[in-house]
């Protein structure tokens, strides 16, 4: 299958999706009151994009999640490592990482904004942390995966461990941690949503909320529609990056990312 007719494949469902949409609102069948059509929404989107509004608010959104997600990757993964690596480090770790695993990310928000205030700080601090155990348990399980007889032969041959960490360790375990950096950032969209819509002065969660209780559904629907559209091609563009970083490997090994 040539690439536009995989590409053809893949937005034919989302294709019939819109025109039954349409079709559903123009016939009367749904009240355009509550549920704009996509058309009602492109034009308030396009609206938006001309007014500079959107543009403001998707990037103190992006600020957030990325900006979370980044801290969460600088501290996530090295501790990970350093769990699998040490069974001191894992038996402090370990508990704290299975008991709070399983925890609504969303339920801590509004425990941050009562500790550290409400604001852009606490929105990539509450991004941070729910970024940080994907992170964490997938750079954990990578490197607890690397074959141990790789380690041993380095070893006996008096490679310094500095060597086997980066020669060995790192790009063996590095499809788990992708793997893990994809999950993380799907988290990071939904948490810089979810605390700007509890409380924030701006970002695409606050605008979100803002049209909603005016009743401007199609404006709404159009913040809606432009984060998904930004966290898709996010998601996408991380797919690629990975296949890039992992064509070394085996193409099933490689393909495990995406």
């Amino acid at each position: 299958m040539s690439a536009m007719s995989a590409l053809a494949a893949r937005a034919a469902p989302i294709a019939v999706l819109l025109v039954l949409w349409q079709a559903a609102v123009s016939l009367g069948f749904v009240n355009a009151d509550f549920l704009p059509s996509p058309y009602t929404i492109s034009v308030a989107g396009l609206d938006l994009l001309r007014g500079g509004e959107l543009w403001s608010n998707l990037g103190q959104t992006l600020l957030t999640s990325l900006g979370g997600l980044a801290f969460a990757l600088l501290i996530g993964v090295p501790a990970g490592m350093l769990m699998a690596k040490s069974r001191v480090a894992d038996s402090l770790l370990g508990p704290l990482v299975k008991a709070t695993y399983s925890l609504p990310k969303t339920a801590l928000i509004p425990l941050f904004f009562l500790w550290f205030g409400i604001g852009a700080t606490t929105d990539m601090i509450s991004v941070m942390l729910a970024c940080l155990l994907p992170l964490l348990v997938y750079a954990y399980h990578g490197v607890q995966a690397v074959p141990r007889v790789l380690v041993w032969s380095a070893e006996c041959m008096g490679t310094p461990p500095a060597r086997i960490f980066y020669a060995i360790e790192l790009p063996a375990s590095l499809a788990a941690i992708l793997t893990g950096l994809r999950i993380a950032l799907g988290f990071s969209f939904v948490l810089a949503i979810s605390a700007e819509m509890i409380a924030a002065k701006s970002g695409i969660g606050r605008l979100m909320v803002e049209y909603g209780e005016n009743g401007s559904y199609d404006y709404m629907f159009a913040a809606v529609s432009a984060i998904v559209i930004v966290a898709f091609a996010a998601d996408r563009g991380l797919i690629a990056l990975s296949a890039h970083a992992l064509r070394w490997q085996e193409p099933n090994h490689a393909a495990g990312a995406a």
